[in-house]
């Protein structure tokens, strides 16, 4: 890390715990590789001294921050309007979730937005692994949080989406939430269960888990059956402990292109990144930047 002096701008992540977080090391190699005098902090209030600490990010006029569990949902009211940020974007507001700070036009010190980048994280390892993410029929498995952050993106870059869960019910409702976002758009949203996939599953360019099924120490379950994958698609799993899961197993051996959850991580912390400092990573490539973030990673 750079010489910490009088102008070194200071940037932090809050969660609890925090300690294991791989944030610090990826955007600490980022501030050295691109000369920027920043340094990159963990912070762990405690759950009820959150929003003081948010307060005291404001006073002090950190330039921008990460938000990670449990503190991704505490940036609303109950009507769904901003708490503790001036603004929220869109794909927060249906999400219900922030994990990145940052002052808008740079502004330190003036409005303060929250967003997510966690689902472009998903976006960006399919597109760095020669997965074009636009225009296809994709299933995603699951309805939770990081299910409804990943569908969103996936209905704004004009795929054919299918929900696949346990429940039609939470399906439908995540779908009809979608619809309305997504009004002016074509096809619809879709909802399929478990039970029926493997019936449709053939129909499918690209199938995503974005539940937590296989994910250690669960090591040996898998949110679908090998007759539910089929030769030429692409199958990727968001769990990345371990990285290569039992469903990617299954895949490689059906003959699926596969892609892990490893640079899911890194590629939502660029995107962060690229919030906070636009001007100094508007000329790098992304693969030069996550090389960075990953040997930063690797110490």
């Amino acid at each position: 890390m750079a010489s910490i002096n009088g102008k070194t701008e200071t940037l932090c992540i809050f969660g609890h715990p925090v300690a294991h977080s791989k944030s610090p090391a990826m955007h600490n190699a980022l501030f050295d590789a691109l000369g920027i005098n920043a340094a990159y902090l963990p912070y762990a209030p405690e759950p009820e001294n959150f929003a003081q600490a948010i307060q005291g990010f404001k006073a002090m006029k950190f330039h921008g921050a990460n938000v990670t569990i449990p503190y991704k949902t505490e940036f609303f009211n109950a009507d769904g309007t901003a708490r503790l940020v001036d603004e929220l974007s869109e794909i927060s507001k249906f999400t219900g979730s922030v994990n990145t700070l940052y002052w808008k036009d740079g502004i330190v010190g003036g409005t303060l937005c929250g967003t997510t980048t966690d689902p472009y994280g998903c976006v960006r390892n399919l597109e760095e692994n020669g997965v074009n993410p636009s225009n296809k029929k994709i299933a995603l498995l699951g309805n939770g949080g990081a299910a409804k952050a990943i569908a969103y993106t996936l209905v704004e870059q004009n795929n054919e989406l299918t929900i696949v869960c346990r429940s039609h019910d939470k399906g439908e409702a995540l779908a009809d939430g979608l619809n309305q976002v997504f009004a002016n758009r074509a096809p619809k949203v879709e909802v399929a269960v478990f039970a029926e996939f493997a019936s449709i599953s053939a129909n499918f360019d690209i199938i995503i888990n974005a539940t937590s099924v296989g994910m250690s120490p669960n090591v040996d379950e898998s949110p679908l059956t090998g007759d539910c994958l089929h030769k030429g698609q692409v199958v990727c799993d968001i769990v990345y402990t371990p990285p290569r899961t039992k469903l990617l197993q299954m895949a490689e051996a059906k003959g699926c292109k596969t892609v892990t959850g490893e640079g899911m991580l890194v590629h939502q912390g660029l995107e962060s990144f690229k919030k906070w400092f636009p001007k100094e990573t508007e000329n790098k490539t992304n693969e030069e930047l996550t090389a960075i973030m990953r040997k930063g990673m690797q110490g």
